[in-house]
Parts: C-alpha cells; structure tokens; sequence
C-alpha cells in the first residue's frame, strides 16, 4: 500500500505567516531524502500551483470559512478547520487508504520510515503542554479512522472545545477524541523549536515550527542550516561532516 505524504498550503489574509511554493519544494526535498518506503507526495491546495513530484490534490471546502472567536484570526494565527476533511468517512477517496498530514514549517534531519512504518489506524503529534492532548502539526490515519471527528462537527461545539483547548482543528480534534491516542513525541525524535523538552530526545529527526519563527528565518542556525535546504544544495557526504563539525 502506498502511503500518502500531504502537506496544506492556502492564502490566508493577514496571517501571520506567508508560505511559499519554495517552501512546499524544500519539503518535498526532505521528506525524499528521508523516506524510503513506498510513497506518493501531496499538496492540499486550491491554489493554482505546480510543483514536480508533487500531487496537487483540491480538498473538500466544507470547512474553509468557518471562524472560532476562541481563535484569534485578529492576530493572524492559522485558521486550520480546514483540515477535518481529513477525517471524514470517503477521505480515501481523494486521500488514498493511508496517509500522513504534515505542515510545511518543519526540518527533516533523519529517516521518517520508523514514525510511518506502524500499524496503528491513527497517530498524532503530541501536544506541546501536559495541558494539550495533540498538536496538529502532523497525523498519519488509516482513511476513516476517527470519523467522528468529521461527522459530530458543529461550529457551536467547536467554540467550546477552543474554550478548553488551544488552537482551531487541534482544539477540536482533542475535545472529541479525548487522550489517550497513540503519538509521536521526543522519544520518537520529534520535537518542536524552543521547547524545553528536546533535550530528552535521542536525536533530533523532525522538528516543527508552531508559530515564529519559521526555519526559512534561521537559516545561520547550525543545524537547521544543515538541514534545511533543496536537494540540489545538499550532499549527504557533507552533512555528515558539518555534523560532527557543528556538534
């Protein structure tokens, strides 16, 4: 079974961070490098874009305009609802059987097959508090796993899950499905930048950006310098050296 590696890209008005196609490129770069079990690469877009090697796949719009006042879309934080399209029962129909929702702000520095290659039905990043249950930044599901995620939606109760949990679709997604789900943490190698906790990671094999600022922002950063950039300013041969260089 193929797996489907997809990553969201849209235009948001006044948000506080503006994703490019560069960017989509660079994350293509790095999940090649570091996957190597059978796959096919997704952007989730309606956005008139094209980029090689990558599927351009138009989602559901279901969700696209509906707003939490528990979020504050004033200050530019992403408007994220969007992406329960994924858990809707037909989802494999656009998304394929078996997938992996990634964002775009991360850095890839080692092999991802061990986090994919599982075979529980779904698995989300952990919260980045004790307080948070998930954190949207990734998920891989078996199609139609959680349906109800999708299926009990209501913007009312969506407003009271932003009222007991951070964030917009992560707010929602853990207000239904509650704790106790499989996920990947810094025992796994994933982590997040500045928090406190990635020390106890074995190593750093993915690391994601919530808010700023972004890995394009630190490129002077010894190891997202290393890391993340195109395939064609990347030799492995070198990155071993920088490595035990920056260490």
């Amino acid at each position: 079974m193929s797996l489907t590696i997809a990553t969201w890209y849209w235009k948001q008005p006044d948000g506080r961070t503006n994703y490019t196609v560069d960017h989509i490129a660079i994350w293509r770069d790095m999940v090649r490098r570091h996957l190597s079990m059978d796959h096919r690469l997704a952007v989730l877009t309606h956005e008139d874009i094209s980029i090689e090697g990558v599927e351009v796949i138009r989602p559901p719009r279901e969700f696209d305009d509906v707003r939490l006042p528990t979020w504050g879309e004033d200050r530019g934080l992403p408007q994220c609802l969007r992406r329960i399209s994924m858990f809707a029962p037909d989802a494999g129909d656009w998304l394929g059987e078996r997938f992996v929702s990634m964002d775009l702000d991360c850095v890839i520095a080692e092999p991802l097959d061990p986090l994919f290659d599982r075979k529980d039905d779904f698995i989300m990043y952990r919260g980045t508090t004790d307080k948070r249950p998930y954190n949207g930044s990734m998920l891989l599901m078996t199609a139609g796993a959680r349906s109800k995620v999708y299926t009990e939606f209501t913007p009312e109760r969506a407003i009271e899950a932003g009222k007991q949990y951070l964030g917009s679709d992560q707010a929602w997604i853990s207000h239904v499905l509650g704790w106790g789900e499989a996920t990947w943490g810094a025992e796994d190698g994933v982590v997040w930048w500045g928090s406190r906790r990635n020390h106890l990671a074995p190593s750093w094999r993915l690391m994601f950006f919530p808010g700023n600022p972004k890995p394009w922002d630190l490129a002077e950063n010894g190891w997202i310098g290393m890391h993340y950039r195109p395939n064609d300013e990347w030799d492995e041969a070198d990155m071993r050296f920088r490595k035990r260089k920056v260490a």
